[in-house]
């Protein structure tokens, strides 16, 4: 019996054709949100991580400190409030507004410039996003002790995040193929390879200290590498799960996608716009005191996982597009004779 093309149960197994790009967003997200009700559980890996960061919260609810932000943000594993929208800044005591751009990294460079309507920073900082609290280590003040405890705090960052990355995306994978999704599965496939992705990350942030140290002015010329990076390189981990790819091919075939443009860019185009625009509501809502919190956060945990869910999607039809376009031609054909 032949099967019906229009089955809507083929279409739910299967990533969407690829024969369109510009419009790579909408079809993923329409897609997650179509089977949101089987992925609805997941929400809680956001909403746990937001509810993590103590002091973001803190700062948030502080009644005098407001904050604005316009957050653009590439797609990343763990995408939850605060990848969303930024608190208000540490040093800051009243309003302040911000711009920026999230890669995915655990960490990032405040570059030194003070808040709006804050105090004067005293000097370039690096900021560690680490899965409780943030950690503000002043540039000047980064000696062997510090960076001895930066290194186990990296690790101990790396092993957290894989963990919890293994299983969300493993398991959003598994759901979006309509397969059953066992998380313990998931971590043990998964977590060694995507342990090994941070650490190539926080190595590429080590290496970037010694310029911190010597001419701190010069990381403000690297942002523009990060941004490119970020976007070259952001469906790395996405890959070490749904194509099953080891660290090394799954930054090359994340770049080979990011260069051949198509659906890769349509879709990160897409991912920073959104975000753009829900890190203006959330910024809003934050200012609101604990029922903005609330909202806030009920509102980007679903919002978090259809993200990353989305791009999910995405990975899996550019692995089974690239899977088509580079088969074997002679063993499709030991594979037609044998079956005859």
């Amino acid at each position: 019996m032949v099967p019906d093309p229009d089955s809507p149960s083929d279409h739910a197994a299967g990533p969407p054709s690829r024969d369109r790009s510009s419009d790579a967003f909408s079809r993923h997200v329409s897609r997650v949100t179509d089977r949101f009700d089987e992925l609805l559980p997941y929400a809680v890996v956001p909403l746990v991580l937001s509810l993590l960061e103590v002091g973001k919260i803190e700062r948030v609810l502080d009644p005098h400190r407001t904050s604005f932000s316009v957050q653009f943000s590439l797609p990343s594993p763990l995408l939850e409030l605060w990848s969303l929208v930024d608190p208000p800044d540490p040093a800051s005591t009243g309003s302040s507004t911000t711009t920026g751009w999230d890669t995915g990294a655990p960490f990032e460079d405040t570059g030194g410039a003070a808040p709006v309507g804050g105090p004067t920073a005293t000097g370039p900082e690096i900021t560690i996003e680490t899965p409780v609290e943030s950690i503000v280590l002043p540039v000047d003040a980064v000696g062997s002790v510090q960076l001895a405890w930066l290194g186990i705090l990296l690790l101990a960052y790396g092993v957290i995040a894989a963990a919890v990355a293994a299983g969300y995306l493993g398991g959003i994978d598994r759901r979006l193929r309509g397969e059953p999704a066992v998380l313990l599965a998931c971590v043990v496939d998964y977590a060694p390879r995507l342990f090994a992705y941070y650490l190539v990350v926080f190595a590429a942030f080590l290496a970037l200290l010694p310029i911190a140290l010597i001419a701190p002015p010069l990381l403000l010329l690297g942002v523009p590498l990060v941004l490119v990076l970020g976007y070259c390189f952001y469906a790395a981990p996405f890959l070490l799960v749904v194509a099953d790819a080891g660290v090394l091919e799954a930054f090359r075939r994340s770049y080979g996608f990011a260069t051949a443009g198509g659906a890769y860019f349509w879709f990160a185009l897409g991912h920073v716009l959104v975000t753009a625009i829900v890190s203006i509501v959330l910024s809003v809502l934050l200012n609101g005191g604990i029922v903005g919190f609330v909202i806030a956060l009920l509102v980007a945990s679903p919002v978090g996982l259809v993200l990353t869910a989305a791009t999910v999607s995405l990975c899996q039809e550019l692995v089974d597009g690239d899977d088509e376009t580079y088969r074997d031609p002679i063993a499709d054909r030991d594979r037609f004779d044998s079956s005859g």
